[in-house]
């Protein structure tokens, strides 16, 4: 990624890993797009971004959490004439309850952000990379993809699509010279928790990650064309655990440590 050259958008800029991601990369004097419901909290970003490192710092509001939501982003965006060079497909969320006990709304609701939205954008914006063969793509899974945890099954199996979905990606357009890569942060100070109604256990506490450490692994990772990102040293040992024990083992792991 090189400032000048390179025009990034961020989904779910307004708090969090995405708010960070954007800090990290006006930090590199990449250009940004801030998206996400909050347009107070994206404007006063973009103030900040703009101001600590004199990048141009555009805010569009949009909800992904509707059935057109993408394709909107993307037709507000071809108004403004502008092209990203780097799409980092950051929103999602997820509920913290037994399946059968969810929502049939709220179950729709994170199908549609956390998988369909995502779909959409890679597939518009990449078309439009691939077409100048120059791209950077990332998308943000979870830990609980690699480790899927009982009560966030929705977002476990989510987030393992979006690392599936990367990787043929990753392979389709390496010829075309666009970058996929996907992070798998573990458990992140965030407003995650607040969102899906989950008090954290004292294990999740101990093992939680700053902000700065995932945003840092994910731009690292992607600029060094990494494939799978995985930010700490607890979650990278664990991913080695999850490949070798069983998968009944590991979920039964998954569900004490989230108690």
């Amino acid at each position: 990624m090189h400032s000048g050259r390179d025009l990034a958008l961020v989904t779910g800029a307004s708090s969090g890993i995405g708010a960070e991601l954007a800090r990290q990369l006006a930090e590199r004097k990449i250009d940004v797009i801030l998206t996400a419901r909050r347009r107070e909290r994206l404007e006063a970003l973009a103030g900040e971004l703009t101001a600590r490192h004199g990048i141009k710092a555009t805010v569009v509001e949009n909800d992904l959490n509707t059935a057109d939501g993408a394709d909107q982003l993307v037709e507000a965006l071809a108004v403004r004439q502008l092209r990203p060079t780097v799409l980092i497909n950051n929103a999602g969320f997820g509920y913290f309850s037994e399946f059968l006990e969810q929502p049939r709304d709220d179950i729709e609701a994170l199908l549609q952000v956390n998988i369909r939205a995502l779909t959409i954008l890679c597939r518009r914006l990449g078309e439009q990379m691939a077409a100048s063969r120059h791209g950077y793509i990332l998308n943000v899974s979870s830990f609980a993809a690699i480790a899927p945890i009982p009560r966030y099954a929705v977002y476990s199996g989510a987030k393992a699509y979006v690392i599936g979905l990367s990787q043929a990606l990753r392979h389709e357009l390496a010829r075309r010279g666009v970058k996929v890569s996907v992070l798998c942060p573990g458990f992140t100070r965030t407003e995650f928790h607040d969102v899906s109604g989950h008090d954290k256990s004292r294990l999740m506490r101990a093992t939680e990650l700053s902000v700065e450490q995932v945003a840092r692994a994910g731009l690292s990772g992607l600029q060094r064309g990494k494939f799978l990102i995985v930010p700490g040293w607890w979650y990278k040992l664990n991913s080695l655990f999850a490949r070798l024990l069983p998968r009944s083992l590991m979920t039964a792991l998954s569900a004490r440590v989230v108690k």
